[in-house]
């Protein structure tokens, strides 16, 4: 068994984001499973890249009288790690790599992608023959301290940390509404309100204490 190196590096500050995909269980329980989904999950993932990473945000085209570049995404910082979760993704970003704006950029990406998936699924449903996919995601964002933790024969890295938890906690929390930031991620008032964000105190997070959430 590959065990972990005795301590942790020292924590680090980073920004999280997790999302998943509602009804994935029960896409994934139906006949040839093995021919579709990897199709299904990989026009996901490449919407989830174009928010974080840059690129033209198909998602967002609502006219094809819109100037070219209308919705062309510049690159966000680059996450120092990104993993596969069965049915979503986490990544993970050092929060010091993004200024207010980059912050607000990212939020509103994350939301924009959220509102607008079921065009996301309207593409990838070209490649996948059943019609019972899932059509909604559910993402979760916030701020904290991490601890990387290193295999003690390979390069892998794997991270733990309070801000991982709460991500989690919050994408699981967030069904109804599709997306919650947490206000520990520090942007400014102000400017998400003018973005129409709602701040609000989560009050029954399983496992942790009543916070301010957007």
């Amino acid at each position: 068994m590959n065990m972990f190196k005795h301590s942790a590096a020292h924590p680090e500050q980073a920004i999280v984001m997790i999302f998943d995909l509602e009804g994935f269980s029960k896409f994934f329980s139906q006949p040839d499973v093995q021919s579709y989904v990897p199709n299904y999950l990989n026009g996901v993932l490449e919407a989830v890249e174009i928010a974080v990473g840059g690129g033209h945000a198909y998602y967002l085209d609502d006219s094809d009288n819109e100037p070219p570049g209308t919705n062309d995404l510049s690159p966000l910082p680059r996450p120092i790690h990104k993993k596969f979760m069965g049915d979503g993704m986490l990544y993970i970003w050092r929060y010091h790599d993004f200024t207010a704006a980059t912050k607000r950029n990212l939020l509103n990406r994350l939301y924009n992608l959220q509102l607008h998936f079921s065009k996301v699924t309207l593409r990838v449903a070209e490649e996948v023959p059943v019609i019972d996919i899932p059509k909604r995601t559910r993402i979760g964002v916030s701020a904290g301290s991490i601890y990387k933790l290193t295999y003690s024969t390979s390069r892998r890295d794997e991270y733990i940390g309070y801000s991982i938890n709460l991500a989690s906690r919050l994408q699981n929390y967030c069904k109804g509404i599709g997306f919650i930031a947490s206000a520990r991620i520090n942007a400014s008032h102000q400017k998400l309100a003018e973005s129409k964000y709602v701040r609000v105190v989560a009050t029954q997070l399983r496992g942790f204490p009543m916070i301010r959430i957007f």
